[in-house]
C-alpha cells in the first residue's frame, strides 16, 4: 500500500489510496462527477456560424405519438395527391399493366389516325399478319 496521500482529480482533497497507482479519485461521488463533467465538456456543439453552445447533444427518441403523426401526415398527403391528380397523370399499377397485355393478345386493334371509307369500313391493324385490314363494324341490335 502506498504511504503517502494522493490529490483528488474532482474537489482536490488529499486522500490516502486503497489501489496502488490506479486511484485518482477520493470516493465514487468525485469520480462519477468527474466523469459527467468531462462528457458535458465534450458535448459542446459547435454550429456552423463556428459560436460554441453550451447544449449537450440529445437523441430524440421516437414516441407513439410521434409515429402516429407521422402515419396522419402520409396518409393526408397520399389522400390529397390522389384527389388533386388527373387519371392521366397517375402511374400504372401491375393492374394496368396486365390489362393492357390482355388486350394486346386480341387479332385486330383500331387505327385511330385513319378516317372511315365511303363504304362505312374503318382501319384495323391484324396481329396475326401485321397488316392494315378494313372491316365494317357489325352493329347487333339484340336479335
Amino acid at each position: 500500500m502506498e504511504n503517502y496521500l494522493y490529490k483528488c482529480q474532482y474537489c482536490g482533497k488529499e486522500f490516502k489510496p486503497n489501489r496502488r497507482h490506479k486511484q485518482k479519485f477520493c470516493s465514487n461521488s468525485c469520480r462519477v462527477n468527474s466523469f459527467n463533467k468531462n462528457k458535458v465538456k465534450d458535448a459542446v456543439v459547435k454550429t456552423i456560424k463556428g459560436v460554441e453552445t453550451e447544449k449537450p447533444l440529445q437523441i430524440e427518441k421516437m414516441s407513439l405519438a410521434g409515429f402516429g403523426n407521422a402515419a396522419a401526415g402520409t396518409l393526408a398527403v397520399k389522400l390529397a395527391t390522389n384527389i388533386f391528380t388527373s387519371q392521366e397523370s397517375k402511374s400504372a399499377t401491375k393492374g394496368d399493366l396486365k390489362n393492357l397485355l390482355a388486350s394486346l393478345k386480341q387479332r385486330y386493334h383500331p387505327i385511330i389516325g385513319l378516317p372511315i371509307r365511303p363504304d362505312g369500313s374503318t382501319a384495323f391493324y391484324d396481329m396475326q399478319t401485321q397488316t392494315v385490314v378494313y372491316q365494317k363494324k357489325t352493329i347487333n341490335y339484340g336479335t
